[in-house]
């Protein structure tokens, strides 16, 4: 059984890649209504400190973000170490925590 994430968890998630990742606070709305009332997308592009293509990824029962792997630097691959780590603490969204 999938577990469910609430309006709580992608709030502390959306906060989190504001602080970590750089995404706009202005976003946030849009996020939760995308994540929560919408279509739960699998990707959302925030861009931020990953650059144009920083992305929150929900696919196949895992959280994490990218950018795309051309534009990666140093400083951008220890900000999605820091955030992956971060997403981790909500387990296997298939089921498994």
């Amino acid at each position: 059984m999938e577990r469910k994430l609430d309006a709580n968890d992608m709030s502390a998630i959306y906060t989190m890649l504001v602080k970590v990742c750089g995404a706009r606070e202005e976003d946030r709305d849009q996020f939760m209504y995308n994540q929560m009332e919408k279509h739960h997308p699998t990707e959302w592009r925030f861009c931020g400190n990953l650059g144009f293509g920083g992305k929150f990824w929900r696919n196949a029962g895992r959280l994490y973000v990218s950018c795309y792997r051309e534009d990666e630097t140093d400083d951008m691959r220890a900000t999605i170490k820091k955030a992956n780590e971060w997403l981790d603490v909500f387990g296997n969204l298939n089921g498994d925590k």
